[in-house]
Parts: structure tokens; C-alpha cells; sequence
């Protein structure tokens, strides 16, 4: 990732951009604080601001840390990710809900150390104990499916993981002063279908389903994301209407049928579970939200973006556009690797006979009627096969098997962008565009932009007379931080005036 420069420092900290928490640090020479790019607080004036790449620096100025957003848990840091390989793995853990059902002393035999070193561990780098942690997610857990979804109380309780009523209700009252059905009051809730769906229309709520609604920030253009989506849509795993998003999943364990229907009254997003991966709903919304870019901050991104007489009039024409995000790291790297020097719709083939020959099926009554058959493969069930029976040639089936192998190893899917960027880039087979393009929309980095995409430079020779990524890369300059949603206006501007030569998968 190219290095942040104090100007594009501030352009990201106006936005409070999750995507850039843990890559710098603000401090503020009127308070003598510094903070992450997503601290609360209001921004300061351009000239009262110094930007750090790391807390240490910060610290070694003089000042002090920020006790709102506490930069010593920001992505990077030991309390996320950092140094010590085993404390981001517990953390890890701890957020996907292992103590739910199990004690620190199961954690810990799981990691491999004593529960007295995990302990000190947790509290040195973090902060809190293991046990607060886990209590802080259930609460956490437990108001955003109150206020969200369709479930009752009782469900509530055993999906955020109190494992009783009583004690979901004395916690919740305890931590907040009210009962857990006062945050219900007043709000319109999803509404819990009672009735089987229509035949004719397996995409709508039906009994049994989890309903959960999640808002964006307008503006929000659904259509030009579920029409990205269509085109590169992989028969058997997903279906993608004028309304609907749909796939197949699998998550911790439990295989699943989700569907996203863009909401007729706000900005956002109706998520529909159906199966028994219905219990990971609070995994599937965060993911849900990085697939449709749901937390950008259009409007500024926007912006920034129009300043430059080349994108004016492409932004313009197409205001609440979003970078489209993946469901899964390993999945979206083996998309990527397909879809080189080929059309989307040879992609598209490609990855059907892949799901179909290496993917799971799904029961019949789970998917009944909507033509999704398979989840994705596992990178188990990829790597050592023979992958050029697909219709692959020689050297691009060893590349989905380097990749497939790589994935296979424990932890690698939760590296930290650059390094799994540096670990992919030693692969035969993997150049700059596919990394340019997993950083893009694999990893969703913001400032990401593959230069050497044919349709981009189409695009901009068409509006800028750049016809190089020598000079490409040059003018996008003045786009960062935000290069990768100058790359998606780019990819609009062909696919509205039809120019484009469909490459990218």
C-alpha cells in the first residue's frame, strides 16, 4: 500500500474511514492528545494537526492517548494484530464468540499456553480480561439485534450468547438502566413473516426466516451494485435480480441461504437468513456490509473526486456509487486468478464448473426454487485437485492450486492486508493487476487502483487522454486517498457509454 502523505492523512480523518484505522494517527497540538481516524470527536483544524504512522511516535512527541478511541487497540496494535501472534488470535476468537460457550481455560488450551499467561497477555496489551471482552460483544451483540431484527428476546438471549432470558434481561439493564424491550419501543421492526412463501417467489421472507434491516449512508445506489453483482453473479452459488441479492453461504460450520433486498423506504438493506447459518446473523451483517460498501462517506469521497475536470462529470451522473466488496478472502482470490485476460462471462463459467465439481450442495429445501445449488469450496477441498479438467490452462489451474494451498494454512484468510498481499505476490502466476484488483475489492482498501486494467485505461483515454498506467498512475494522485472509488467511476463511465470491453471479473 503507497504511503499516506499528511494531506491525504487529513482528507481520510474528515471521513472517519474504518478502512484507515491502525494505517496512521492524528495528534492535536491544542490538547496534546492524539487519536484513531475514526475517534468521535470533532475534527480539528488542518493546522493544529500532526499525523504519526504508528502510537509509539505519536507518544514519543509528547502526546497522549486519546481515552475515547484508545489507539492502543486500533488495528496493527497488539490489541488487535499485532506483535504476538497468539494474542491476535485469541482476540479473534473472543470476537467470534468462543467463550459464548466456552471457558478461558478452553481458550486457552486451544491456543496452546497457559490460562494464567492468556490472562496477562489480554490484559497487558488490551486492557480487559478475556471474560470483559467477550461480556462487551454480547452487549454489543445483543442492542444491534434488538433494534434490527425480527427475532424475539429469547432468541436474542442465545444468538448474542447469555445462554438465559433472565440473565440477558439483568445484564442488558444492568449495563444500559432499561429493560432490553425498551429499545424496541417506538421502532418499527422488522416484521416476522408467518406465512410459507409464495412458490413462484423464493427471494421474499418466509416463516422461520431471520430478517435483519442494516442502513447505509446516502446517497446509496442499489442498482448499479446489484447490476455489477449480475454480471459476474457464479451459477449455482448465486442469483441476482432487479431486487435481490442471493448466495449460498457457510459460516462457523452451518451452511445457509442469504438474500439482500435493497429497502423501498431508506437507504440500505433487508438481509434474509434462512438455514442454520441463521445464528451467525451478526457475522453475516458485517460482511454484508463490506460486500455493499454500506459505511462509505459518499459525499465527501464524492467530493474530493469531482475537484478533478476528468472524474466532474462521471461522478456526477452517478451519485451514491459504491466499491463493490467480496463475501470471502479466499473466495474472491480465486475469482480474481479465473477471471485473467478473459471475459466476465468466460469467468463466470469457469467459476460455475468450479462450484459444481469441488463446491457442497445445499439441501433442496433450503434453496427450493432460487437455482443456487452449492456453497464455495473450502481451500481444502481445492488444493492437490486437478483443476485444469475445468477447462483451465495448464499454468492458470497450478496458480488456483498455489492459491487454494496457501489459504489451506491456519490464520492465513486473517493476516493483515499486506502481508497477505506479500505472501501472494511470490506466487507464479499472480502479477500486479490481480494483486491491485484483491487489494481493491478483496481486502477493500480505499486508495487501491489497478492502473493496468484495460477497461480503466479505456476510460480514461476516452475522458483524459491518458493512455498509459505510467500516466495514470501520475494524475490518480490527485484522487488519493480515494483511488479506488476513482476506479469504479471509470469502470461506470465505459459501462454508461458503451465503451467497455468486459475484463475485469
Amino acid at each position: 500500500m503507497d504511503t499516506l502523505t499528511d494531506d491525504l492523512c487529513y482528507q481520510a480523518l474528515k471521513t472517519r474511514d474504518a478502512r484507515f484505522d491502525g494505517r496512521f494517527y492524528t495528534a492535536v497540538l491544542t490538547t496534546g492528545i492524539f487519536c484513531r481516524p475514526i475517534c468521535p470527536a470533532v475534527t480539528p483544524k488542518r493546522g493544529n494537526v500532526r499525523f504519526y504512522p504508528s502510537a509509539e511516535a505519536a507518544m514519543a512527541n509528547g502526546f497522549r492517548p486519546c481515552l475515547r478511541c484508545r489507539p492502543e487497540a486500533a488495528p496493527g496494535s497488539p490489541a488487535a494484530a499485532g506483535v504476538h501472534a497468539t494474542l491476535a488470535r485469541a482476540v479473534r476468537l473472543v470476537e467470534e464468540g468462543t467463550l459464548d460457550t466456552n471457558s478461558v481455560s478452553d481458550l486457552a488450551e486451544r491456543l496452546g499456553i497457559t490460562d494464567r499467561y492468556l490472562r496477562q497477555l489480554y490484559k497487558r496489551h488490551t486492557g480487559v480480561t478475556p471474560q470483559q471482552h467477550a461480556q462487551a460483544r454480547r452487549l454489543l451483540r445483543a442492542r444491534q439485534l434488538i433494534v434490527d431484527s425480527n427475532l424475539s428476546m429469547t432468541e436474542i438471549a442465545d444468538i448474542a450468547g447469555f445462554g438465559s432470558l433472565r440473565r440477558f434481561n439483568h445484564t442488558l439493564k444492568e449495563a444500559y438502566g432499561d429493560a432490553p424491550t425498551v429499545y424496541r419501543r417506538g421502532l418499527k421492526q422488522p416484521k416476522r413473516n408467518t406465512t410459507r412463501r409464495a412458490p413462484n417467489d423464493p427471494f421474499q421472507p418466509a416463516r422461520d426466516d431471520l430478517v435483519l434491516v442494516l442502513q447505509a449512508r446516502p446517497p446509496f445506489d442499489s442498482k448499479a451494485l446489484l447490476a455489477f453483482f449480475r454480471a459476474r453473479a457464479i451459477p449455482g452459488l448465486e442469483a441476482v435480480g432487479d431486487n435481490y441479492y442471493a448466495r449460498a453461504l457457510y459460516i462457523q460450520g452451518q451452511s445457509g441461504l442469504m438474500i439482500c433486498r435493497p429497502r423501498a423506504d431508506q437507504p440500505g438493506l433487508q438481509v434474509i437468513l434462512r438455514g442454520p447459518a441463521r445464528q451467525a446473523i451478526l457475522e453475516v451483517s458485517g460482511r454484508v456490509r463490506r460486500l455493499f460498501d454500506l459505511d462509505a462517506d459518499l459525499p465527501t469521497i464524492a467530493d474530493h473526486l469531482s475537484q478533478d475536470p476528468l472524474l466532474h462529470p462521471v461522478v456526477t451522473r452517478h451519485p451514491g456509487l459504491r466499491v463493490p466488496g467480496c463475501w470471502h478472502r479466499f473466495e474472491f482470490a480465486i475469482r480474481a486468478v479465473l477471471g485473467q485476460q478473459i471475459s466476465i462471462a468466460a469467468a463466470r463459467t469457469l467459476a460455475g464448473r468450479l462450484v459444481a465439481c469441488y463446491g457442497t450442495p445445499l439441501p433442496e429445501d433450503l434453496v427450493d426454487g432460487t437455482g443456487i445449488t452449492h456453497r464455495f469450496p473450502e481451500p481444502e477441498d481445492l488444493a492437490g485437485q486437478p483443476l485444469n479438467t475445468l477447462g483451465l490452462p495448464h499454468q492458470r489451474a497450478e496458480t488456483l492450486a498455489r492459491v487454494a494451498t496457501l489459504f489451506a494454512q491456519p490464520g492465513f484468510a486473517d493476516l493483515d492486508g499486506s502481508t497477505l498481499l506479500e505472501q501472494l505476490a511470490t506466487l507464479r502466476g499472480i502479477g500486479p493487476w490481480t494483486l491491485s484488483y484483491l487489494a481493491l475489492r478483496g481486502l477493500g482498501d480505499p486508495d487501491a487502483f489497478p492502473a493496468s486494467d484495460l477497461g480503466i485505461l479505456k476510460a480514461a483515454s476516452q475522458l483524459g487522454g491518458l493512455t498509459t498506467p505510467k500516466a495514470l498512475i501520475c494524475h490518480a494522485e490527485c484522487w488519493r486517498p480515494w483511488r479506488a472509488y476513482a476506479a469504479q467511476y471509470l469502470w461506470a463511465a465505459l459501462a454508461t457509454h458503451s465503451l467497455r470491453q468486459e475484463t475485469t471479473p
